[in-house]
């Protein structure tokens, strides 16, 4: 324990431990200052986020520890230790709720009921102090532990949802990729038969062209070949028919 932080909590207790900020804090009598300060801090509807009574009115609860280690502990007690908060309530009697959270109650500090307040006094300081001490700080260890541990497995918890999350894109990404591969070969396949068709069909009728050419030159030829041998023919016989005639003397 921090004799520093010890000193300025007995200082308030002996009514010379206002806050650092200047926090005006009513004294009852017969009631402790540590008491009355705790008291006003978890009324306080301002700070219901960092500090405030628990649903049943019966304890208090610390929801943000960061908070209330450096915005409140400053302004009431001139220091930002939580453990030497939690160290008071303990010599005070309050008793620490379950692991789950910054919990502690007293029979005697109940929301709406200052006037139980009176009957809460300090223990005396032995070692059965100490050890409640020691074992607040231990539970104290065991949270942080805990939370630590929370925050790791949820972290790890993120990680692995995004990493299922890229899986997840990456095998849809790979069967799109499929099934473009697959529509193209369908698409490349349809188009070979279309070119193929078209070839045989050019070449279907340039064939079928060539051959009527063919013909055509074929009957050309034959024609000149019949009419050059009709023109012999008749050449032959006008000789024939002028050989016949003879000159006499």
């Amino acid at each position: 324990m921090d004799m520093n932080n010890m000193s300025q909590f007995s200082a308030g207790e002996n009514g010379h431990g206002g806050g650092g900020d200047g926090a005006k804090i009513s004294r009852e009598p017969g009631i402790p200052p540590f008491i009355t300060k705790a008291y006003e801090m978890v009324e306080d509807p301002n700070t219901n986020s960092i500090i405030s009574w628990s649903p049943s009115g019966t304890s208090l609860v610390i929801w943000d520890h960061i908070r209330f280690s450096f915005e409140l502990l400053p302004k009431y007690f001139k220091h930002t230790n939580m453990s030497s908060f939690v160290y008071q309530l303990n010599n005070y009697g309050f008793k620490k709720i379950g692991l789950q959270r910054w919990e502690y109650e007293n029979y005697w500090f109940q929301a709406g009921k200052k006037h139980l307040l009176s009957n809460i006094k300090r223990r005396d300081k032995n070692l059965k102090i100490q050890k409640d001490f020691n074992q607040e700080t231990y539970y104290y260890g065991v949270e942080e532990t805990l939370r630590s541990q929370t925050d790791l497995n949820d972290t790890l918890k993120s990680e692995f949802e995004k990493l299922k999350k890229r899986q997840d894109d990456m095998a849809n990404g790979i069967a799109s990729l499929k099934e473009y591969l697959e529509n193209s070969e369908a698409k490349s396949r349809k188009l070979l038969c279309f070119l193929a068709k078209a070839v045989k069909q050019v070449e279907i009728k340039l064939g079928t062209k060539r051959n009527v050419e063919v013909g055509e030159v074929i009957t050309r030829k034959r024609r000149v070949e019949d009419a050059n041998g009709s023109s012999k023919s008749s050449g032959k016989k006008k000789m024939d028919d002028f050989s016949g005639y003879r000159v006499e003397p």
